[in-house]
């Protein structure tokens, strides 16, 4: 049996990587495009084969960068909407937010050597935040 590697691709514009599973296997894991975050999506196994598709193979670098500008803009959307964010207790983990059923959390980073925050959707960092969005409010 040979160990499986990971392979990047787009599928029309949405990425999705064939990873190793810990029984030797592999699985696909998609970008959803509304939260940022992998998700295991198996249909994508036979997408990524079809010949004449909008498939693009890729290298990491290629594939990380992708994500992260899809990330961006997700980031930059969200931080247009009015957000109540719940205290959690937890100084490094601060703040809380149930968006569209997804966990999302705001991280405190090493100020000034990192941005300020970082937003988690899911436990994924998906955007740094160097300020506090003006839309987005603090609750007890």
């Amino acid at each position: 049996m040979h160990p499986v590697t990971i392979r990047y691709y787009t599928v029309n514009d949405r990425p999705a990587k064939i990873i190793p599973t810990a029984d030797g296997g592999a699985d696909m894991l998609v970008l959803d495009m509304l939260t940022g975050v992998f998700r295991p999506d198996r249909s994508y196994f036979s997408r990524v084969t079809e010949v004449g598709k909008d498939v693009e193979s890729l290298d990491e670098t290629r594939f990380n960068l992708v994500v992260a500008a899809i990330r961006r803009e997700i980031a930059t959307n969200l931080q247009t909407l009015t957000l109540a964010w719940h205290l959690t207790g937890d100084g490094e983990f601060p703040y809380r937010a149930e968006i569209q059923g997804c966990v999302h959390t705001i991280r405190v980073n090493d100020f000034p050597a990192e941005p300020l925050y970082t937003l988690l959707v899911e436990g994924e960092p998906v955007a740094d935040l160097e300020d506090w969005p003006t839309n987005w409010s603090k609750l007890e």
